[in-house]
Formats: C-alpha cells, sequence, structure tokens
C-alpha cells in the first residue's frame, strides 16, 4: 500500500486524506535519499503539495495540519503521489464514460454482461482529472480528437448526473454522487489548462452557459471552480471577456437575477474569509476589466457590481488576513473609472482634437501649397532636364565638330605646309628659270651682234667697182659701228618657258633680200660648261618638290660622268606618280567642309548614349556588316564569340527603334553610325534570337561546369547530415550534456535548434580556461573515440556552405530556357549544323542537371525538416555553415585541450611528480578512480556509493 490511503468504505464516499496515514510508522521507514536534493523552490513546492490536497480532496480541519508539515515530509508525499500514478490511454476513459451514459444502464433490469468491465463513476472522473492534469499535450489531443471526443461526453456526463443520481438503481457500479458533478467541473478546468483543450473547449458554442449555470451549486468548491474558468477565459485576447459577460448575462436571465452578478458578489459576502472564493472572485473580475474592448463596456460592468454591492465588500477586502486577497482588492480598486473624470478628460480631449483638427486643416492647406509649389518645382527641374539634355546633345555635337575641324585643320596645316613648300621650290625654280633666261638672252646678243658684222662684210665684198668708196664705206662703218648707238634689241622675257625669237632686222637694200632668221631656242635647261643640256620633263600629275641643291659646275666631280637618261627611260614612273601625287589646297578644304556638310545631314534616331555605346561596341567587334551578318546566320563563334554576342544584345533594335528605322528607310545614306548598323542588321531573320543562341551555346560549358559542382555539394552534404551515425551520437551526447544541466529546473528536452552549436562557447568553467564544448571534445575523446570519424564524414558541409538555393535555381531555369530556344531555331534552321550538334549533346546534360537538381532539392528539404530548419526560410550557405562552423570549432577546442594537456604535463614534471600523481596526494592518479576501488557498502541504503 502507498503512504496516501483511500477510503472505500461507500461508492458514494469522497477519498479523504487521513491524517494516520501522514504520521504514521510508515513514514519513519522513509531513508534520505537523492530525491531530497532534487526538491523544487518552497513556492513551488506549496503549489504542488496543494494541487495534492486539492485533487485528494482533503477536508478542511485536516488542511491546515497538512500545511504545516515540513517541507521534506511535503516533497515526499507528493512524490510518491506521483509514483502510484498510472498512466490510462485516453480511450479507456471515453469508453467508460459512454458506458455510464447509455439509457440503458438506467434501467432496472441489467445484464452482467453489460456490467462488465465497468469502473465506479467516481473513480473514473478522479482519474481522468489527474491524467488531463498530469499527461502530456498529445495525450489531450488524442482525448478530445474523434473518435474519443472525451470533452463533449464531460458535459453530457455534467448534465445527466442529476437525472442519473435520481433514478433508483441498485447495481453499487452505476451508483452516482453529488461530488462527481464537482469532479466534471474540475475535469474541465484541467482541460482548460491545455491549450488544445482549451480552444476544443471554446468550439463548443454554449461551453460557458453551461459553467456558469453551476454559480449557484451548493458545493462551494464548486463555485470557486467556476470563477476560476470564467476568470480563465476572460484572459484569452480573442473576445473572452465579452464572452464571460455574455455568460453572466444568460445567468441572469435564466436564474432571474434583477442585477447582473449579484449571485457571485453575495457567494464572496458569504465567503469573504475564505481565501478561495475571495481570491477566485476577484481574479474573475480582474481579468473582465484587464481584458475589456473599449471604455462603454468597462463602464457598465462597473456600474453592474457596484449595484451589486461589490464596492461595500472592497473596503472589507482590503484588511483581509490574506495578503493576495488584500492585493487583488487594491489592484481591483485601482482599476476602477472616475466616470465623471473620464467625462471631463474627454471633453477636454475634445476640445484638443478640434485644435489640432484647425491646425491640422492649417498644415494640410500649408501642404498642399507646399505640394503644389513643389509640383511646379518638379515641372521646372524636368524642363531645365530636358533643356540640359538638350543642351548636352549639342554640346556633343559641337565636340564632335570641333573634333572634326581639328582633324580637317590638321589636314589643311600639313598640306598648306607641303604648298608653302611647294611654292618655296616653285620660287626657286622661278630664279633658276630668270637666271638661265638671261644667259641665254646674252647669248642671242652676242650671236646677233656676230651676224650684223658677218652681213655687213659679205656687202662690202660685193661693191668691187670703187676702192675708194669701199674703204670710204668701210671707215665709215667703222665709224658708225664705233660711233653710233648701239641696235634696240628687246629685254628678254620675265618667266617664259619658250624664250621668243628677237626681232627681225630691217631688210638689206642689197639684193632686197631679208637675213636668215636666228635658230630656235630648245626646251632645254642650263648646262653646265662641256655638257649637253637635257631637257624638261613634264609630270602627268602635281608632284611635290625636292628640296635639293643642284651642282651648276659639275667639272672634275662624279656627276661629269653620270647620265640618267637611260634610267629615265627604263623606268616606269606611273607608280610614283599615284603614290606621290600632290593634293591641291583648294580641293581639301572643299572637302573637309563637305564632310562637315554631310555629318550635319546625318538622321540620328538613337538616343545619343545609347547610340554611342552600340558604336564602340561595334568598332570593338571589328567587322564590317555583311561579314556580321554572315556570322550571326551561321552561328559562328570564332567570329562572334559569346561576350560580343552578349554585348551586342543591349542593343538589340526595339519597336520603336524599328519603326523610327523603317521611317528614314528611303534616306538610308544620310543614317548615323549606330542608325546604319541597326538597319543594317534588321535583314537578319531573328536577329536577337540568334544572339542569345550564340551567347548562350559560348556559355554553355562555363554555366554546366560552375553548376554541377555546387548541386552535388549540396547533395553529398545533405545526405552525409541524414546518413552519419557518428554525428547522431555527437548529437547525443550535447543533447546530455544540456538536460544534465537544465532539467532540474527547466526541465528535460528531447532536442535543441542548430544555434545551440555557437552557445556551447558560451558556458565556460568557473575558472573561465574552457567551455562546455571543450569539456564535451574531452568527454568524446575519452569515452567516444570512435564517433569522431563525423569531422572526415561532415567534411561536405565545408564546400555545401558557399552554395545559394536562389542562384542555383535561377541558373537550371537560364539552362532549360536556353534548351528550348535552342530547340526553337533548330526548327528554323534545319541546314545549320552547329544548333543541331549542339541540342544533340546538350540537351541530354540538361536533362540530368535538372534531374539531379530535383533530387538536390529534395535532399535539402528532408535534411532541413530533420534538423527542425523551414528550408523555405533558410538557405543552404546558412543551414551547412552552422555545421562547417561546428566542425572548425570542434577540432580548435582538440587542439587547446591537447595544448593544454602538454602545458600540465610539462608543470607536473617540473615539480618532480610522477605521470598521472596528483600533486597532494601520494597514490598515483590512476587508482584514484571511484569505478577502481572497492568501496563498503552503504549500512542503511544497502548500495555502493561512488560518493561518500
Amino acid at each position: 500500500m502507498s503512504h496516501l490511503e483511500v477510503d472505500t468504505v461507500s461508492p458514494r464516499a469522497s477519498p479523504r486524506l487521513k491524517k494516520a496515514d501522514i504520521g504514521g510508522p510508515s513514514m519513519q521507514n522513509l531513508h534520505v535519499d537523492d530525491e531530497l536534493s532534487s526538491m523544487p523552490e518552497k513556492e513551488e513546492l506549496d503549489k504542488m503539495f496543494r494541487d495534492l490536497m486539492e485533487n485528494m480532496n482533503v477536508s478542511a480541519e485536516h488542511e491546515q495540519d497538512l500545511l504545516a508539515m515540513t517541507d521534506e515530509r511535503k516533497w515526499k508525499l507528493v512524490k510518491n503521489n506521483a509514483r502510484k500514478r498510472v498512466a490510462l490511454p485516453p480511450d479507456y476513459f471515453a469508453t467508460q464514460l459512454s458506458r455510464h451514459l447509455d439509457p440503458e444502464m438506467r434501467k432496472k433490469k441489467i445484464k452482467k454482461e453489460r456490467l462488465r468491465g465497468m469502473e465506479l463513476s467516481f473513480d473514473v472522473l478522479k482519474k481522468l482529472e489527474v491524467a488531463l492534469r498530469t499527461n502530456e499535450a498529445s495525450w489531450v489531443e488524442e482525448f478530445c480528437d474523434v473518435p474519443n471526443n472525451g470533452h463533449t461526453l464531460i458535459f453530457q456526463f455534467l448534465e445527466d448526473i442529476p437525472a442519473m443520481i435520481a433514478s433508483k438503481n441498485n447495481v453499487p457500479i452505476l451508483a452516482k454522487s453529488e461530488e462527481e458533478h464537482h469532479l466534471c467541473i474540475l475535469c474541465t478546468k484541467a482541460l482548460m489548462k491545455h491549450d488544445y483543450g482549451f480552444r476544443r473547449l471554446l468550439q463548443e458554442g454554449d461551453f460557458l452557459y453551461r459553467i456558469v449555470l453551476n454559480l449557484d451549486d451548493a458545493n462551494p468548491r464548486t463555485r470557486v471552480t467556476v470563477m476560476q474558468i470564467l476568470a480563465i477565459v476572460a484572459n484569452n485576447p480573442s473576445g473572452g471577456a465579452k464572452s464571460v459577460l455574455s455568460a453572466f448575462h444568460y445567468f441572469s436571465g435564466v436564474r432571474g437575477e434583477k442585477v447582473r452578478f449579484r449571485t457571485a458578489v453575495k457567494q464572496l459576502e458569504e465567503g469573504i474569509n475564505d481565501e478561495d472564493v475571495a481570491t477566485s472572485s476577484l481574479a474573475c473580475f480582474l481579468s473582465i476589466i484587464n481584458n475589456a474592448t473599449d471604455l462603454n463596456m468597462l463602464v457598465y460592468f462597473q456600474m453592474d457590481l457596484i449595484l451589486a454591492g461589490l464596492d461595500e465588500l472592497i473596503s472589507k477586502l482590503k484588511d483581509h488576513y490574506s495578503p493576495r486577497v488584500a492585493k487583488l482588492a487594491n489592484d481591483y480598486s485601482s482599476k476602477i473609472l472616475n466616470v465623471e473624470q473620464i467625462v471631463g478628460q474627454r471633453d477636454e480631449n475634445r476640445e484638443l482634437y478640434l485644435d489640432a483638427r484647425e491646425k491640422g486643416f492649417a498644415l494640410q492647406r500649408t501642404l498642399d501649397d507646399v505640394t503644389k509649389h513643389r509640383d511646379e518645382l518638379r515641372e521646372l527641374h524636368k524642363e531645365a532636364q530636358i533643356k540640359a539634355g538638350r543642351l548636352d546633345e549639342r554640346l556633343h555635337e559641337s565636340h564632335a565638330e570641333i573634333e572634326a575641324l581639328t582633324i580637317a585643320l590638321e589636314k589643311t596645316s600639313e598640306e598648306l605646309g607641303e604648298s608653302k613648300q611647294l611654292i618655296a621650290e616653285q620660287e626657286s625654280q622661278i630664279k633658276e628659270i630668270e637666271q638661265e633666261a638671261m644667259l641665254q638672252a646674252d647669248q642671242l646678243r652676242q650671236q646677233q651682234r656676230l651676224f650684223q658684222k658677218q652681213l655687213r662684210k659679205t656687202d662690202a665684198r660685193e661693191v668691187g667697182d670703187k676702192a675708194e668708196q669701199a674703204e670710204e664705206s668701210d671707215a665709215s662703218e667703222d665709224e658708225n659701228e664705233e660711233n653710233s648707238p648701239p641696235v634696240n634689241i628687246p629685254p628678254a622675257p620675265p618667266l617664259p618657258s619658250n624664250i621668243p625669237a628677237p626681232p627681225p632686222l630691217p631688210p638689206s637694200s642689197i639684193n632686197g633680200s631679208a637675213p636668215p632668221p636666228p635658230p630656235p631656242l630648245m626646251n632645254l635647261s642650263y648646262a653646265p660648261p662641256g655638257m649637253m643640256p637635257k631637257s624638261r620633263i613634264q609630270p602627268k600629275v602635281p608632284l611635290p618638290m625636292l628640296n635639293w641643291v643642284p651642282l651648276r659646275n659639275v667639272t672634275g666631280t662624279i656627276f661629269e660622268e653620270l647620265d640618267d637618261s637611260d634610267v629615265l627611260n627604263d623606268l616606269d614612273f606611273g607608280e610614283f606618280e599615284s603614290e606621290f601625287k600632290r593634293k591641291e589646297v583648294a580641293k581639301v578644304l572643299d572637302q573637309a567642309k563637305l564632310q562637315r556638310k554631310r555629318k550635319e545631314e546625318r538622321i540620328s534616331v538613337l538616343e545619343a548614349n545609347r547610340a554611342q555605346n552600340l558604336v564602340i561596341t561595334v568598332r570593338r567587334i571589328n567587322l564590317d556588316y555583311e561579314e556580321l551578318r554572315q556570322t550571326v546566320l551561321s552561328t559562328d563563334l570564332t567570329m562572334l564569340p559569346a561576350e560580343h554576342a552578349e554585348l551586342l544584345l543591349n542593343y538589340a533594335p526595339e519597336l520603336e527603334d524599328i519603326a523610327a528605322l523603317e521611317k528614314h528607310k528611303h534616306q538610308r545614306e544620310r543614317f548615323a553610325e549606330a542608325e546604319r548598323f541597326m538597319f543594317e542588321m534588321l535583314a537578319v531573320d531573328r536577329y536577337e534570337s540568334r544572339l542569345k543562341v550564340i551567347a548562350y551555346i559560348g556559355y554553355f560549358d562555363d554555366l554546366v561546369l560552375n553548376l554541377i559542382p555546387q548541386i552535388e555539394s549540396v547533395f553529398h552534404a545533405a545526405e552525409v547530415l541524414v546518413t552519419s551515425k557518428s554525428f547522431k551520437k555527437v548529437l547525443e551526447v550535447i543533447l546530455a550534456f544540456g538536460n544534465y544541466m537544465n532539467s532540474a529546473k527547466r526541465g528535460s528536452a528531447y532536442g535543441f535548434k542548430l544555434a545551440t552549436f555557437d552557445r556551447l562557447l558560451n558556458t565556460r568553467s568557473h575558472d573561465k580556461k574552457q567551455t562546455l564544448l571543450h569539456f564535451i571534445v574531452h568527454s568524446i575523446e575519452q569515452n567516444y573515440p570512435q564517433i569522431e570519424r563525423f569531422l572526415e564524414e561532415l567534411a561536405p558541409t565545408h564546400d555545401a556552405s558557399r552554395v545559394s538555393l536562389v542562384t542555383v535555381t535561377q541558373d537550371v531555369k537560364g539552362l532549360r530556357k536556353g534548351i528550348d530556344l535552342i530547340l526553337y531555331e533548330r526548327e528554323k534552321q534545319q541546314n545549320n549544323f552547329i544548333v543541331h550538334s549542339f541540342y544533340a549533346n546538350a540537351v541530354h546534360k540538361v536533362a540530368r542537371i535538372a534531374e539531379r537538381y530535383k533530387n538536390m532539392v529534395e535532399m535539402y528539404r528532408s535534411v532541413c525538416t530533420l534538423y527542425n530548419e523551414n528550408p523555405e526560410k533558410i538557405e543552404p550557405f546558412e543551414f551547412f555553415s552552422v555545421f562547417s562552423k561546428f566542425i572548425h570549432n570542434y577540432k580548435k577546442a582538440k587542439e587547446d585541450n591537447h595544448r593544454r594537456d602538454r602545458m600540465r604535463a610539462i608543470q607536473m614534471h617540473e615539480k618532480g611528480l610522477a605521470p598521472g600523481q596528483h600533486p597532494n596526494s601520494l597514490i598515483p592518479m590512476q587508482h584514484t578512480k571511484n569505478d577502481e576501488i572497492d568501496l563498503p557498502s552503504h549500512p542503511i541504503l544497502g548500495v555502493r556509493s561512488k560518493r561518500l
């Protein structure tokens, strides 16, 4: 028998805790064991003992004696009562209650077979109340769920108790007592302590109506329990206070109360000296006040309590002998509303509200003005931005024109320099020609003089008949020749290419014949003495002048023997003339003006920055339009790499661009460079789609090589976390240490969150020299060295801790979309070998990657669920980094332990102690373990203890 005896004299008798059972001889045999070390605090112990007395229905006369017991004896009673509890399944209680509620059991004659296995309803309700209060939440859920529906059975039993008591049935097992009514209320209260049971009770629409009707029950403990239940419901934030007020209103209507709460206040007045009655009533009223949804509801509730007479009792309760009751009464007084003060505050608040409203309207008007002004400023800002954009465009155009003019100016300057050089050369040639002309004029004058002398001598010989006349003539001629002025010879022309002949002499009187003309001058250059004159050479095109210094006299030099006529005949100077022909300055200037005019007339439809970037991209690719078209059509990645295709995709023609280009296509020769490129690319069918194909094919291998290791790393990391037995053992060790440290105060745990790994470093020893992780590592090395292979098994978590599932998902989707595009282009380009061969090789790779990705996601979800994490809210790099960091910390702690052991060994060696010997002991350390010393048996406990 247990130390707590239950009276079973009569089925209707309630069990009572006997005084003899507590102070009897059996208590003397209880020895002092380790259970006393786990005794809770005094406040918690008193609460547990009160619950025990309430469960055992201790009478009021024995209650004070039991409360006067020592804490050790109270704890022993609580422990003994816990040991004798036997957990029964929920369906057992549901079956027993259903059988007692069966109408067939109320008949006078009942077959014995129907009574077989039935238990006294009082015992069933008593055990049920204890089970509901002590068992876990899962037990309560099973009791309330289908098919048991235990909470509804309790209500049915509560309603049928009066009828069952009134029925005259002589079968002892079917006997009912008034105490069972109270037990049903206690079962309801115990059920409400569980969240699930509380929700199931609230789902019953008339739950509170059934409970509140027991306020006028004859049993005071029932009334106290009902008020406690109402207080619990009132604390529910989801309209609990309103439901309780509705229940009190229902009670007033059914019981015919003139003033609501009159029954509850009257019971408080009658039991004012009963601490439980006063506590439960005041707690219920305070719960309604604290959870009132609005002031109107609170004021009406307060007025009803005042009319019921509660104010008169509050002054008495403030001086109650129980501090708890006095505190509740003071709390209630502090919650009372002063309606006049509230009305006054309301008027003040209304005035403040009206004042604030006026200020708000004024602020709103100011805000409207500011908003209007802001909108105007925004419009001005937009216009300024537009003007600035236009000015920027003009500035860019001006810069471009300046650059063009600068280039043209440089070219003009070069050509002007060449022209100046040419003019200088021509001036030097002119001077040479003038000198040559002067020399030729001198030669001509000498020839004319010689010719005149010869003519005169011929005329003199023909006149022979008169010697004297001849002599006189000769003399006169000589005299005339000497004394007469010279013959009027015309000067040489200034710059002729051919020197004109001198004017003819006057006709001779002899024989009437004119003198022969002088020999004609040849188109010859001046020749140095002893050299043949060379003919002038006229090039077919203007050539620049060679700025050399010619020799006027080559006598005695090497040039005297040289002759370039053969070279001039052998060489073909056509190529030389085409390469060295000289441009005229006027034509260069006209050409620059023409280019500037053409540039001004170019058509541009693209945005300036976009057009400039497109031109830079095209020049970087360095392919002309026809080559680029053929490259795109043939999918030639050697001519157009993937990165270039990706650059061109940024400037693919849009619908607006196509419409603008089509509008000006009749003036295509006036297109700017960017517009001309885009117009030429419109001729390529599916230009953008083909560029995407080229980019996809070019980047495919890199994407696959980057994607597969990420998928595999996550899959293998998740797999080892699921299958590693050694790591599971590590988790067991950590769980054991945590429960060893926390279960006495917080209860035992069955698992922990992953964040616990980091907190192992936060718990330190009393000397602050090591953490809990260091000690766990030491314990594993000493007791489970074989499970340290988890360090190698969990190595894949390091690579997986750098993987983002979002990025991998986007890459896999990109592979799928790309292969669909390749399939579309393969159907469109039947003769494109590159597209066909790539699709045949890539489609299987993409399928395998997609399948592997699916398996990876499933494995990742399963491992997150296994470790109580939500895979939708945590990324692989966050999840696996926890384990990777734990492995790193584990290894570091292991190194710290080994280093500390080495330092300790060095210190022991310096002190001259044997290895393993304690500094203050003469016995070696290995012989001081309790499990290797044969300790004597304890004289009272009869066991061998390791701690004496």
